[in-house]
């Protein structure tokens, strides 16, 4: 007989320093959680659920499609959502036969009175599922608990930062969950280490961290491991469960345990070697202002990122090229559906005086007060080019191109893949024109606009993602927690 799985998705990264609210209809651009049209949009695409599909359709199984919750980062999710999640896959799971469940999950998703949303359904699901085998993907910046280790059989996280592995990652983790449904055993084991790293200090392609990747890629080529995954969490998280992480799976227990210390220890020791070289607004602008290459000038300002679920509401760097009279052409976007208004009033080619940003995240510098024309109006939906989420819809809601003096301004409703060059492209800011173009994105947006320009630098500025944790305010930090303490030691690693 076929085994038939349940397969849902939630997917959403906190940022607790966020204050807006995800709300329900925050997720899927506008598609129904429920609909064929919801679980096709993912098909369509190399996602992590069309690789878990494929994986288990290899083994004639049956797909019981559910709820599918796929959001932008932000700030901490609705109870109301969590709540209709539960309910609903509470009510599939007693209406349908099924074998086995899988899931792709963010990881590191808060809802308003959950630290620990991804670790409370999958406590739901087990109950659920009885003895069944559950199988989860995670992104690479999941905060992987002890809730959810102790209710899900197989944890596959992405290998891939800036990520581009989606469908290989829901592949993984659909060829273990298919390899559990015959009858086959697995040891999952892990370690946790007490350290938080900002992303943008790292990638998989380059540097200490992508040597630590190859060790673990090599333990699978040797047959010693079936899949790992390192988790260096998602750091802008203020809670009280909360540490990186690495698992491994593989037929053996001692070979999984050895592999998890092995790694862990991999992972502690280069903690200092992936903190981002980081350059005040001013020493960039100071080199955007010398540069004579023909190639724009990137500003990676991090700390305002969406991809890092901040609310993209900063116009520092628009403040600063006005308060130095700068002669850059540069261009930038900010969340401010209060400004898109305006600019929809006053209409193409009209010309205002704006209250730009700084209306959403505390202690945000600003807001911009200038003068501005308007260039265009949009509705905000675009197609990312990729490589991430290549052919995907994105929704900046509606927003206005608004023009002061030198600066473009995208001012948005909702934020997107801030990573993606079509977030300027499709709104008619051609980032390959400009002087300096501010890009509010950590490392994923480097695949793309390094083929704009090598001249990428990391900017210190303020933020719910600043590279520097020790500017923002903590209250239920765990102690001992790397870059707070100097000296960490990862937990020895077990067996689940």
């Amino acid at each position: 007989m076929k085994k038939r799985i349940l397969v849902l998705e939630f997917h959403q990264e906190t940022n607790t320093f966020n204050p807006v609210v995800t709300q329900l209809q925050d997720f899927n651009s506008g598609l129904a959680p429920e609909s064929e049209e919801a679980f096709e949009s993912h098909m369509s695409i190399r996602s992590a659920l069309r690789g878990a599909a494929d994986a288990l359709r290899q083994i004639d199984a049956e797909l019981i499609p559910t709820v599918f919750l796929f959001g932008t980062s932000g700030g901490r999710v609705a109870d109301e959502v969590l709540r209709y999640l539960l309910q609903r896959m509470t009510e599939y799971a007693e209406n349908n036969q099924f074998d086995g469940i899988y899931a792709s999950l963010h990881g590191a998703t808060c809802s308003e009175t959950e630290d620990d949303a991804c670790g409370v359904l999958l406590a739901q699901l087990r109950k659920l599922a009885g003895d069944k085998p559950i199988a989860a993907s995670f992104d690479l910046h999941a905060n992987v608990t002890e809730k959810m280790l102790k209710n899900a059989d197989v944890v596959c996280g992405y290998q891939t930062y800036p990520h581009r592995d989606h469908y290989e990652t829901g592949y993984r983790a659909g060829s273990l969950l298919a390899k559990l449904l015959s009858g086959e055993k697995l040891h999952l084991a892990t370690a946790s280490i007490p350290m938080l790293i900002p992303p943008a200090g790292y990638d998989s392609d380059n540097g200490p961290f992508s040597e630590l990747l190859n060790l673990g890629k090599n333990l699978v080529e040797q047959g010693k491991l079936m899949d790992f995954t390192v988790f260096p969490v998602q750091p802008w998280l203020d809670i009280s469960e909360l540490a990186s992480r690495v698992i491994t799976i593989a037929r053996n227990s001692d070979c999984a345990i050895e592999s998890a210390d092995l790694l862990a220890k991999g992972l502690a020791d280069i903690r200092d070697a992936v903190q981002p070289d980081l350059l005040t607004v001013d020493e960039i602008i100071d080199i955007a202002e010398a540069n004579d290459t023909g190639k724009p000038v990137i500003l990676s300002e991090f700390a305002d990122s969406p991809n890092g679920g901040c609310a993209g509401d900063s116009p520092a760097v628009a403040l600063r090229l006005k308060e130095r009279g700068s002669s850059l052409r540069a261009a930038l976007f900010v969340r401010d559906p209060e400004a898109v208004e305006y600019a929809f009033r006053l209409g193409v080619g009209g010309t205002g005086f704006f209250s730009v940003g700084a209306k959403i995240t505390p202690n945000t510098p600003g807001p911009l007060l200038a003068e501005g024309k308007v260039c265009s109006l949009h509705d905000g939906q675009f197609i990312y080019e990729g490589p991430a989420s290549r052919g995907g819809q994105g929704n900046i809601g509606r927003s206005a191109v608004v023009r002061f003096g030198k600066i473009d301004i995208l001012l948005c409703s909702l934020t997107s893949n801030s990573g993606d060059p079509q977030n300027f492209r499709h709104f008619g800011i051609e980032p390959s024109l400009y002087d300096l173009i501010v890009v509010k994105a950590n490392t994923s947006f480097r695949l793309p606009y390094g083929k704009i320009s090598p001249l990428i630098y990391s900017a210190d500025t303020f933020g719910a993602g600043a590279a520097n944790l020790k500017k923002l305010y903590w209250s239920k930090l765990p102690d001992g927690l790397y870059p707070f303490v100097d000296d960490i030691v990862p937990t020895e690693s077990k067996i689940y």
